[in-house]
């Protein structure tokens, strides 16, 4: 069923009305000159009748019930108005009035569908048969192609309206469509945007952890040393620690800058690097700490090497901070697609289960872990020390 607001029904109505008006005033005119007046009463009700049907049906044409009895209605309305005795120009006028009105609202309200097509031949059979039966032989030619002429204009005229209303009602479905899938693209962006807005808070928050946090800590126990040294009237030796705590304190500024401007350039040579966060704990700390670097020939991605390096450099802190270990033992291994990190001290331990209290570093480290498809375990012993072990690659 075509939507009615594509029907311009106010204005055709009142054409129909205007028209059929007109019809009925020359058709009562013609009754009362030849003294018929019952049958002009009886014309002007069956008008009347025929007009307000029109009416109703804008507003009661959804209902099946209606619309049959409507129909049947108006085609006995039809077929009485024309029955009523008047001249031959009149009958033919008011039949081919009322039926090419009938067939332009059916095409008005259910547009170019099966439905208007059966009733346009519905009505056209009924004319033809009214025609037959009321128009002489040798006038039925010139009145049928009159009414097919005048039909065909108004039923062409109905068909191209109701494409272009189709296509215009296409058009504003295809633009609702279109600003919906805005709408949700909008509302797509703005939750990408934030995702994206909260990865880097956490990606910040990672670097200058694993920056600040780890340079300070080291800066506190080289401090903490040089005091020692102090205390112990060895100068020389507490001079060179503050030499190695004003590189430190440096390095860790440098790279603080570099994480804020998103500008942290990779380590030119992995080994190195491993050597150096190994270096630098030994100097903080002055525990002996076995090492095993071994970098090879790999394709993998920066991110992965980068995750390892950091989740390095956090379990050495945390040896420092933490543990209390007389010695300890660095693996890094990176051959292939394969990267293993291991991190082994002797110290006091402490209890996995409640490592998320207080801890961010190890919550940062089991993130690399996450984002650099890798796996990370921690065991914790008070008989064993603290292994942390990150690996990428086999069995990960």
């Amino acid at each position: 069923m075509q939507n009615k607001n594509q029907f311009i029904g106010f204005p055709f109505y009142v054409f129909i009305t205007l028209l059929l008006g007109v019809i009925a005033a020359i058709s009562l005119r013609d009754l009362l000159a030849v003294g018929a007046t019952p049958y002009a009463i009886l014309c002007a009700l069956l008008f009347a009748v025929h007009i307000a049907l029109y009416w109703l049906n804008m507003k009661q044409f959804q209902s099946e019930r209606w619309w049959m009895f409507y129909y049947a209605a108006q085609t006995l309305l039809i077929i009485a108005l024309v029955s009523i005795p008047y001249g031959p120009q009149i009958r033919l006028t008011i039949l081919g009035s009322a039926v090419i009105s009938i067939i332009g609202e059916a095409l008005g309200l259910w547009g170019n569908t099966r439905r208007a097509l059966i009733l346009g031949l519905y009505y056209f059979a009924i004319t033809l048969v009214v025609m037959l039966r009321t128009v002489a032989p040798g006038d039925l030619g010139v009145a049928l192609t009159t009414v097919l002429v005048n039909g065909g204009f108004i039923v062409l005229f109905m068909v191209v309206l109701n494409q272009q209303l189709a296509e215009r009602q296409k058009a504003m479905d295809l633009a609702e469509s279109l600003e919906s899938a805005n709408a949700k693209l909008a509302a797509s962006a703005a939750k990408i945007e934030s995702l994206t807005l909260q990865n880097e808070r956490q990606r910040m928050a990672r670097e200058l952890h694993d920056t600040l946090a780890q340079g300070v800590a080291g800066l506190v126990l080289q401090l903490e040393a040089v005091k020692a040294h102090l205390a112990a009237e060895r100068t020389e030796r507490a001079l060179t620690i503050v030499e190695q705590a004003i590189t430190r304190a440096r390095s860790t500024l440098a790279e603080s800058r570099a994480v804020i401007d998103d500008l942290r350039a990779a380590p030119a040579n992995l080994s190195d690097a491993a050597h150096e966060k190994v270096e630098r704990f030994i100097q903080a700390t002055g525990i002996p700490c076995e090492e095993d670097i071994s970098v090879k020939t790999h394709e993998l991605p920066l991110e992965v090497t980068t995750h390892a390096l950091s989740i390095l450099g956090e379990a050495l802190a945390n040896v420092a901070r933490h543990a209390q270990a007389t010695k300890a033992k660095v693996r890094f291994i990176v051959q292939g697609d394969i990267v293993e990190v291991e991190v082994h001290d002797d110290g006091k331990g402490f209890d996995v289960d409640q490592e998320a209290s207080g801890r961010y570093g190890l919550l940062g480290m089991r993130e690399r872990a996450r984002l650099a498809d890798g796996q990370l375990t921690i065991e914790s012993r008070p008989s064993d020390g603290t292994r942390v072990h990150f690996w990428v690659g086999r069995n990960s």
